[in-house]
């Protein structure tokens, strides 16, 4: 019996031992090349092009169609306009057409579309990036296709 107590006795210490033993350091993570201080690279304040839709009614227009095409037309819109995503402004504005198509709707002339007619312009805006300076920047707008309907 006394050296079933001895034996118990000793590894009870011995567990208590090798519980108590110093743990082998955590492996060191290589050491990675410091990177030289780089200038802040300034923001690319570049014009972009960025889609434009507009709505209002037409005020005046002159429209001549593109040799060989029945829906491409060159001339220029006078419209007020009324509706137009965050990238225009309303109000009277006059817009230049190059081979833009024009959509004429029922009940709207294709010679000579009335005063008063609703009109849908689609096309291209250019923009600056937020935080850029707009001090002498016009944006472009080049309107690809529009939508003319019979007004209301």
């Amino acid at each position: 019996m006394r050296k079933i107590l001895v034996l118990t006795a000793c590894g009870v210490v011995g567990l208590a031992g090798v519980a108590q033993a110093a743990k082998p350091p955590h492996p060191t993570h290589p050491v990675h090349p410091s990177h030289p201080a780089s200038p802040a690279h300034p923001k690319s304040c570049t014009a972009r092009s960025e889609g434009y839709n507009a709505a209002g009614t037409l005020t005046s227009a002159t429209l001549t169609p593109v040799t060989g095409s029945t829906t491409l037309f060159t001339g220029t819109l006078a419209v007020n306009i009324t509706k137009v995503n965050h990238h225009g402004t309303t109000g009277a504005q006059s817009f230049t057409l190059t081979s833009a198509r024009v959509v004429f709707h029922h009940g709207v002339d294709a010679t000579a579309p009335a005063a008063g007619s609703r009109v849908g312009l689609h096309g291209k805006i250019t923009v600056l990036p937020k935080g850029c300076s707009t001090t002498g920047f016009t944006p472009t707008i080049t309107i690809r296709k529009v939508d003319l309907r019979a007004g209301k």
